[in-house]
């Protein structure tokens, strides 16, 4: 499948005199001053409005996630961030690489991959089309912004639920850098660090990584096996051009790799068909009405295989009231996930799996004004061009045969089975 969009110049004309709406900082999200700004300035920094604003002057519904409330709370990825911020809900479904971000309650699912998600994901101003390429580790985040409600005009057509964008920070003229190590149950290990320094007096760098694994925690009956282990890392580079103080290149490089046997299904309700699938699977098909068991039966380990990687590279230039910037990116991601399906011992479906790939090249340019009047505009393109491939199999497993007919005689009361049905019908 092959997309071509492209968003013909929108203007957007903010009046700074008028109120802001409703806005709020995330629990713990403390005023925290930028490089930038002065010290003694207690303003929160955001670009909610493709500019840098105060969180006060930003007539959106807003809320900030800093980085010292992301280090307090051991938010590690974009699922625990819900925990932060109101009115988000991130679902795991049933693998690593299919996650559901829902705002106020709006929001569509992971599935299909031809389906571009409602709640956008940006990471430094670069658009993550799909779930696979949005749930790495970062480090080194100097901000989450989460806005709420439709965001088309400055977002694109597909962020009518909201938007999350993830900030960075960039290299400094100043040496130094950060370990976080920690160690927890199941055999939990979280290590993030990043180094950052100058070249020269025009050039910076910096350089972060991250390393998440943890054994898992639900023990497959069947196979003898822990499932819903954490196996993830990532490595993320930059480079900061600055030759004076009206002109910005900055160069990102990443790549993020996810290695998981996720996700492991609870039986909450033993239906009509439960005596079937254990007697088919000799009494060890399923776990019973036991949904807190942390336990289950399956024929093989769920693989959820997925690299996401990409170079992006953003030029700022300030000439008097007006600033251009340019954003020019491409993203690659190669994922893989099968799964035991019908979530037991029974041998019914055989496989689940989709190979994906996702090739998206993005070019955004825009013009922004900085009057000392009430009126400002902003006007700009984005163009986005992408190719999904997947293929996807749905095998019968041994058992299925089996299994329908089954329920045939049980439902006919014995009058009716498969190779009736099949000479019958065909």
């Amino acid at each position: 499948m092959k997309t071509y969009k492209f968003f013909g110049a929108s203007v957007a004309a903010l009046m700074l005199s008028s109120p802001a709406f409703a806005q709020d900082v995330a629990p713990q999200a403390a005023p925290q001053a930028s490089e930038e700004e002065s010290t003694e300035s207690s303003d929160i920094i955001v670009t909610a409005s493709k500019r840098e604003q105060t969180l006060q002057e930003v007539p959106i519904s807003v809320s900030v996630t800093t980085a010292e409330s992301i280090e307090r709370s051991q938010i590690r990825d974009l699922i625990d961030l819900q925990t932060l911020v109101p009115s988000l809900k991130v679902g795991q479904l049933q693998s690593s690489a299919n996650t559901n971000f829902i705002i106020r309650g709006f929001g569509n699912g992971a599935n299909n991959a031809g389906i571009e998600p409602s709640v956008g994901v940006f990471i430094d101003g670069v658009y993550r089309s799909r779930s696979a390429a949005q749930i790495g580790d970062l480090p080194n985040i100097k901000r989450v912004e989460v806005l709420r409600g439709p965001q088309s005009t400055l977002f694109g057509k597909n962020a009518s639920a909201g938007i999350i964008s993830i900030v960075t920070q960039e290299p400094q003229f100043k040496f130094g850098g950060n370990v976080e190590a920690s160690y927890g149950n199941f055999n939990a290990i979280v290590v993030k660090g990043s180094v950052t320094g100058p070249v020269s007096e025009t050039i910076a760098v910096s350089l972060a990584g991250s390393y998440n694994k943890r054994d898992g925690y639900v023990r497959d009956l069947f196979l003898n096996e822990d499932v819903n282990n954490r196996n993830r890392y990532g490595v993320r580079g930059q480079i900061l051009f600055e030759p004076n103080s009206d002109l910005k290149f900055r160069l990102i490089a990443d790549y993020d790799s996810i290695d998981e046997a996720c996700c492991s299904v609870a039986n909450i309700f033993n239906g009509p068909t439960g005596a079937v699938i254990q007697g088919l699977a000799g009494g060890r098909g399923l776990v019973a009405n036991s949904p807190n068991a942390y336990t289950t039966f399956s024929n093989f380990l769920p693989v959820n295989d997925i690299t996401n990687y990409g170079v992006s590279l953003q030029g700022d230039y300030s000439v008097g009231a007006f600033s251009l910037t340019s954003i020019t990116a491409y993203r690659k991601v190669d994922s893989y996930t099968d799964q035991d399906v019908d979530f037991s011992g029974a041998d019914l479906i055989g496989r689940n799996s989709a190979d994906l790939k996702i090739d998206t090249f993005t070019q955004e340019l825009r013009l922004a004004s900085d009057f000392d009047g009430p009126f400002n505009f902003l006007i700009g393109g984005f163009y986005f061009n992408e190719k999904v491939n997947q293929r996807a199999i749905l095998s019968y497993g041994t058992q299925f045969r089996t299994f329908g007919d089954q329920l045939v005689r049980a439902a006919s009361g014995g009058a009716l089975n498969v190779v009736t049905l099949e000479n019958t019908f065909g």
